[in-house]
């Protein structure tokens, strides 16, 4: 027979527990101060995507005072660090005025992320490599499709960018943040469409895709192009192996011996970061190296 106490305690801890999870469902979620979202079904590749936008410190919508744009792949992860970064940089005023963009497909389940930036930042298609990393992630085959980086980088150039630039004042000079298949993704931008951005974040880019498909697609661009008007900073985790240190160092290399007239290249390597550790500091210097106003 249960003692009055015991009945009371228990009493006591599930209204507690009810009472805390009224309160959790309750209280507002965490929003940044001064950002915006946008949910947008793009007519080039038929997708949808959520855009989280981060005006500059001071921002004022009726004035006449026009910004650079900074786009993250991976926006739900980059975004905050972005404006973290950009916002401690910011107690000094060490950095330009840009505005940040972060990409996402509003969907962060693992899965559904996985399969989008899979489609989205690789620029061909590569099924074995498919089947092998649906079957390591235990995600069903037939959804793990690559190749589909030309359409994505037609939803930028068509759908993305455009509704960006028809709601906030901006130059026309934009740059482009990667990590791993985003860095991967980043460099084929930079090969594939130099007029649409002029600043790159190549961070732990994916080069190994298609047994170094970017290096060909460099050399390929280097025969018909003498300039390459862009600043590129590449950057890779010390810890992240021979699949991705030497083609990170060997692509700055080869960038660097090509002689761009207008290429401003930065490379950097990590030490003691991991492929998933060094999210935070690419974003952050990559912020630094793009954007600081003491070039």
């Amino acid at each position: 027979m249960r003692s009055p106490l015991r009945s009371i305690l228990l009493t006591i801890a599930v209204g507690a527990l009810a009472a805390r999870a009224d309160a959790q469902r309750a209280a507002p979620a965490v929003t940044y101060p001064g950002t915006q979202q946008y949910d947008i079904t793009a007519a080039a590749n038929g997708q949808k995507y959520r855009l989280l936008v981060a005006p500059p410190d001071g921002f004022n919508p009726n004035d006449t005072t026009r910004y650079s744009v900074l786009y993250l792949l991976d926006g739900h992860y980059t975004f905050p660090a972005a404006i973290a970064a950009r916002a401690s940089m910011g107690i000094f005023n060490e950095l330009e005025n840009v505005i940040i963009v972060g990409i996402t497909d509003g969907d962060y389940a693992f899965d559904r992320w996985f399969t989008s930036r899979w489609r989205d930042y690789t620029p061909t298609a590569n099924p074995s490599t498919d089947s092998s990393y649906a079957r390591q992630f235990k995600i069903a085959v037939e959804q793990v499709r690559s190749g589909g980086g030309p359409a994505f980088l037609r939803t930028l150039r068509q759908d993305i960018v455009p509704f960006i630039e028809q709601r906030y004042r901006t130059t026309g000079d934009r740059g482009l943040l990667g990590h791993s298949l985003g860095g991967l993704f980043a460099a084929y931008a930079l090969f594939s469409a130099p007029d649409l951005f002029h600043r790159f974040g190549i961070n732990s880019p994916s080069l190994w895709w298609r047994a170094g498909d970017t290096f060909a697609a460099e050399s390929t661009f280097a025969t018909t192009h003498s300039a390459l008007l862009a600043h590129v900073f590449l950057s890779v985790g010390a810890e992240e192996g021979k699949t991705m240190v030497p083609p990170m160092r060997q692509f700055g290399e080869q960038l660097g011996k090509r002689g761009y007239q207008g290429l401003t290249l930065d490379t950097v390597v990590f030490q003691g970061e991991s492929h998933t550790s060094v999210i935070p500091a690419m974003v952050s210097r990559t912020l630094r190296v793009l954007y600081s106003k003491k070039k």
